[in-house]
């Protein structure tokens, strides 16, 4: 009986056959994707998750949620406790809520040893170290970022070590809620006028101007919020453009994470009339990104409220509904 040979495939069934398989991986790999982003948005809410109990910690154990600090030209100051004399921002003060006690320790007393070797070493630590806990999956790597400021030569009064365009600094994908009324950022006292009753004076109308839960040299407690905890934002992602999520030449990002009341991590969701919805980072333009809050996930922003629960905010949500969620005790009327 006569052997038969199997026969091989031809040129043109083997071109089927890759050309299936292409259509399958063209096929899986959006799902694949999706799947991949589904998990970075999960992480990003765990995350904001750690950050909102670590501030409602900071309330429970000194009776005000963190500070926003005195403003950009100053960093944390491990000395100059929790309240309106810490010129550092709101993460700055939830380090030891989130594990990072000795990081805060870093930062040493600038009032007693600013200018030697050894505290701006330590300071230099600080401001150059990526807590992955701030950073948003989604959006870039943890690491530290180019700090570039023509107008100023060094990052901050305390931390003159980090000089402009010489250093990378940690930074953070999160903004605290100021309110929704915005009175802008400020650079804070200068090194010689710190305790100057100027510069108090000016905070007490600051202070009596914003309606969020924390802003420049806040102390904000929960019997303030008076339009409800679930009602109210505490912190949120920050509206960014892809452009610049590691340039540094953003002005919404080009500060340090500990630097202090600074548009880099607090945000409003509205300014008087002016509505501030959050934006799609894709959408962002640099200038539409300041002070606002936003996303690169698709499905919206994530955003804690000063409860502790966490939403997925849309793009599309109604405009005066989301400017509401700014001011802690405007009555839900402002705006209406």
């Amino acid at each position: 009986m006569a052997r038969q040979n199997p026969q091989a495939f031809t040129l043109v069934e083997l071109l089927i056959v890759i050309a299936i398989i292409g259509v399958l991986v063209a096929l899986l790999l959006p799902a694949v994707n999706a799947a991949r982003e589904a998990a970075r948005r999960t992480q990003c809410k765990n995350q904001l998750k750690q950050i909102a109990m670590a501030m409602l910690n900071h309330e429970s154990a000194h009776g005000y949620l963190p500070t926003g600090g005195w403003g950009f030209r100053w960093v944390g100051d491990a000395a100059s406790g929790y309240g309106k004399d810490q010129p550092g921002s709101w993460a700055f003060n939830i380090l030891e809520y989130m594990e990072h006690g000795a990081q805060r320790v870093l930062a040493g007393d600038f009032r007693r040893d600013l200018g030697s070797p050894e505290s701006q070493h330590k300071m230099m630590q600080l401001v150059s170290t990526p807590l992955p806990a701030f950073l948003c999956p989604s959006r870039r790597g943890v690491q530290a970022f180019p700090f570039i400021d023509s107008a100023f030569p060094f990052l901050a009064y305390n931390a003159f070590a980090c000089e402009s365009g010489k250093c990378n600094v940690a930074r953070g994908d999160y903004r605290a809620n100021a309110g929704n009324r915005n009175r802008g950022e400020e650079m804070g006292p200068p090194a010689g006028l710190i305790a100057s009753h100027k510069f108090r004076s000016d905070i007490a109308i600051s202070g009596g101007f914003y309606n969020g839960v924390v802003f420049q040299c806040s102390r904000v407690p929960y019997a303030r919020i008076t339009d409800g905890a679930t009602k109210t934002a505490l912190v949120g992602e920050k509206s960014m453009t892809p452009a610049h999520y590691t340039s540094g030449i953003s002005s919404s990002d080009d500060q340090c994470l500990f630097t202090g009341h600074d548009q880099d991590n607090q945000g409003f969701t509205a300014s008087g009339s002016d509505r501030f919805p959050p934006l799609l980072d894709t959408r962002a333009s640099a200038t539409e990104s300041r002070w606002r809050f936003g996303s690169v996930h698709p499905a919206g922003a994530n955003m804690a409220m000063c409860d502790g629960s966490i939403n997925t905010i849309a793009f599309d949500i109604d405009e005066t509904q989301f400017a509401l969620m700014g001011g802690r005790n405007d009555g839900d009327e402002s705006f209406k």
